[in-house]
């Protein structure tokens, strides 16, 4: 359901308390059918175990004349886990479809913050329960779910933020190029000058074909060739998502920008991401 809507899902997350499925993206299109895909599956998956095991079952084991039976005890707890799911709280499942019902009257940002909330009081009973109980598991849950809908507003509130930051205001249009016929130790020679850690290759039609840093000839002879030892450059359009470029920033130090043409105009790297935040201050009165 996710893949339909266009959201790539990176891994799934599996805890000692449950799992969760990692996004590329926050899925407003199409978020409700996503999430409540995985309830209505682990129902089907229940009625269909509880089915089977009416016609035959396997005894898991025996405690104090109690019989565990493997699909009987399997369907009954994919039942629940689909009804805990719905809980209208964040991070549970419950917690989008309660979003993406309500966002459409007060705005998306407000939704979350309303199911964040929502999730941060039902783990604060929880813990209570859990201590009154002296239960460890509604304990580990509770703070699961505390931290958890906590970290869904927060992480859509940076993603408004981010929408703000054009990639060509933010970029370096200094562009310090080198050939791949450079040696390192002339590469050595222009960090020293230009005191940058990191640079873009081009060939002789000024097409990029590779990124150097320092890095990358730390431990190599002085006469190695830059072409041999480049890696591919990670490349953003000029008029991309910022969202975008952070995610693809988690894979390298330095990101090259080009225009519609294909033409490399412009460097970013985390220091200029760490620069614009700080001027920006993180101003959030004003988003929505």
């Amino acid at each position: 359901m996710a893949k339909k809507y266009g959201v790539h899902i990176e891994k799934i997350l599996l805890l000692p308390i449950g799992g969760m499925a990692i996004m590329d993206k926050i899925p407003e299109k199409g978020e409700f059918k996503i999430a409540i895909a995985g309830p209505i599956v682990s129902m089907i998956l229940g009625v269909l175990f509880l089915t089977l095991s009416s016609f035959y079952d396997i005894n898991l084991l025996k405690i104090d004349s109690m019989e565990y039976l493997l699909f009987s005890t399997v369907g009954i707890l994919n039942i629940f886990l689909g009804l805990f799911n719905l809980l209208p709280a964040f991070p549970m499942d419950g917690g989008r479809i309660l979003r993406a019902l309500i966002s459409g009257k007060i705005g998306y940002l407000k939704a979350t913050k309303i199911a964040s909330s929502i999730g941060q009081l039902f783990s604060m009973l929880m813990f209570g329960y859990g201590i009154i109980s002296f239960n460890i598991i509604l304990l580990l849950i509770a703070v699961f779910i505390y931290f958890g809908a906590h970290q869904e507003y927060a992480t859509l509130l940076t993603y408004r933020i981010f929408d703000r930051i054009k990639i060509d205001e933010i970029m370096s249009d200094q562009i310090i190029a080198v050939p791949p016929e450079t040696t390192t130790k002339e590469l050595v020679d222009l960090m020293f000058k230009y005191k940058y850690m990191g640079y873009p290759v081009v060939d002789t039609n000024g097409e990029l074909i590779g990124s150097v840093s320092f890095d990358d000839i730390v431990a190599v002879s002085d006469d190695i060739l830059v072409s041999d030892i480049m890696k591919p450059p990670i490349v953003v359009s000029k008029y991309g998502d910022f969202n975008e470029l952070l995610h693809k920033m988690n894979n390298s130090e330095r990101i090259y920008v080009k225009d519609d043409t294909g033409k490399l105009v412009g460097i970013i790297s985390k220091t200029d991401i760490i620069r614009i935040l700080k001027i920006m201050g993180l101003k959030l009165n004003d988003i929505d």
